[in-house]
């Protein structure tokens, strides 16, 4: 039986093992100037047989990560069809998937007693591709092989925990990972080589050190490496400016670096991202442009479905909550919900805060839902410092929820909304975000990004502790480093280097 032509067209160092340095996407990151390496590319082991899922938002660089991986592999294994790529964007249903697998597996893998490497790329473009791989493994296909699967959407890990019980290989490790955009720190570090040579002297790349360290602010202290990363102040908080641009987005950080600008055709690619999800999910664009004003019309201040409903046409606020949850599946929102101190639980009926994963998608749709360009749109809108802070907010939330996420003792069910909350005081003095720590205290941070702290600015967090029993707190501001009465404040920028 001959090797399909599609399949040689995908994986091309099966002639030519070289041939990987002129795939695009490695080019591209070689020609880049964010040549981004995520942490996460690490975190796969290669020797077992396990299947992984790799999920979130589109164009963010999975396939670019799967490639890299490709790479290194091809540089080890004996036979470079070992290795075997594929996209599925054109595959409609789990049998033709079966087939392609099967296709590979039989007529291009040299021995079934040599470990063999799939990389099945965007599978969640096939409907119900969790039968296609609950097929391979019951039919032992699967064996003595890795696995990594990529998507965009949350619901897809969901149905592969329900669909695929006993089937994803045996781990210490999660096997679902999720690549977001770059945090502040990778974001830094990438592009400054200093920074990069700071961090690693100081000995704060490893999550857990720099864990240690959070630890150690959320007691009080500021630890000594703090005070030396603060030499970088002035470079930092530069790479904070350009970071409420761009992001954590490779592509969008590499066009501003290089131009000074960022392409109205970016901007486009990002919206068409967030669309194609919502029209997989049979979703209506009307009714997300109405949603979506909604959201930035009441940006920063806690709403209920109700309150997004109005001034739209969508006629139930199970609706929003719909929409709401599917751009949160696709990685575009996030929301936290009150917490509840004598429970010290979630309160769901109360008002949620939805925020915005990363601050250029918050960019490209609020520059689409008012029909402005929005390059000169996202300028204007950060010369406002009420609307900056806004946004660092929202930048220290979503990086709360990884941090919340290497703090859990619970990985594979983990679920943030049971680890990030906001709260707000009978005075009504808020608290932007509640963090539950490993020892299931929980930790009151505040975002008042400013030159200029004064005693009220405190209150909230004063009144969190009253109430809570916390014995501390942090406060982010623009520039302003201190520790008074256990309440640390420190420069957001700088707290953000240890997430």
């Amino acid at each position: 039986m001959g090797i399909a032509v599609d399949l040689v067209d995908q994986n091309p160092w099966w002639k030519k093992m070289e041939a990987i340095t002129q795939d695009k996407h490695l080019t591209d990151l070689e020609k880049s100037t964010v040549k981004w390496q995520p942490r996460i590319r690490y975190k796969f082991s290669f020797n077992k047989d396990v299947v992984y899922t790799l999920r979130g938002p589109r164009q963010v660089g999975k396939t670019t990560l799967l490639k890299s991986l490709i790479r290194d592999l091809l540089g080890k294994v004996p036979d470079p069809r070992l290795v075997f790529y594929y996209t599925c964007d054109l595959i409609d249903n789990p049998k033709e998937l079966v087939n392609t697998v099967n296709s590979y597996l039989e007529s291009t893998r040299p021995e079934r007693k040599q470990r063999a490497y799939l990389f099945l790329d965007e599978i969640s473009s096939v409907r119900d591709w969790q039968k296609a791989i609950k097929h391979l493994s019951d039919t032992g296909k699967l064996a003595n092989a890795t696995v990594i699967l990529t998507g965009s959407h949350t619901l897809d890990i969901k149905k592969a925990y329900e669909k695929l019980p006993g089937r994803r290989g045996s781990l210490d490790d999660v096997p679902d990972k999720i690549l977001l955009p770059m945090k502040f720190v990778e974001y830094a570090e990438t592009i400054n080589p200093d920074l990069r040579k700071a961090l690693d002297k100081l000995q704060i790349i490893a999550s857990g050190r720099r864990t240690k360290l959070l630890l150690e602010l959320s007691k009080g202290k500021i630890p000594k490496e703090i005070k030396e990363l603060s030499l970088f102040s002035k470079e930092l908080e530069l790479l904070f400016n350009n970071y409420l641009m761009t992001g954590g987005i490779p592509r969008v950080a590499d066009e501003y670096l290089r131009t000074g600008k960022i392409s109205e055709g970016v901007y486009r690619t990002y919206i068409d991202v967030v669309l194609g999800d919502l029209a997989r999910w049979n979703k209506k664009e009307t009714y997300l442009r109405q949603i979506l004003r909604r959201i930035f019309v009441t940006a920063g201040n806690p709403v209920s479905w109700n309150t997004l409903k109005d001034d739209t046409d969508v006629s139930s606020h199970n609706t929003v909550a719909e929409y709401v949850d599917t751009l949160k599946d696709s990685f575009v929102l996030y929301y936290v919900n009150f917490y509840d101190i004598a429970r010290k639980l979630p309160s769901y009926q109360r008002n949620k805060k939805i925020h915005f994963y990363d601050p250029f998608f918050y960019h490209a749709l609020r520059a689409w839902i008012g029909g402005q360009d929005p390059f000169t749109a996202s300028i204007d809108f950060l010369k406002n410092p009420q609307n900056v802070g806004m946004l660092a907010e929202s930048i220290v939330g979503s990086h709360l929820i990884r941090l919340a996420f290497c703090l859990s003792q619970q990985k594979q069910l983990f679920d943030y909304e049971n680890s990030l909350f906001y709260w707000k005081s009978g005075k009504d003095r808020e608290i932007d975000f509640v963090l539950k720590l490993d020892n299931n205290s929980v930790l009151p941070i505040e975002i008042k990004y400013q030159s200029s702290i004064m005693k009220s600015d405190r209150y909230g967090i004063i009144d969190f502790k009253k109430s809570s029993g916390s014995d501390s707190g942090i406060l982010l501001s623009r520039n302003k480093m201190e520790s008074k009465a256990g309440i640390v404040t420190l420069p957001a920028w700088l707290f953000l280097m240890l997430i």
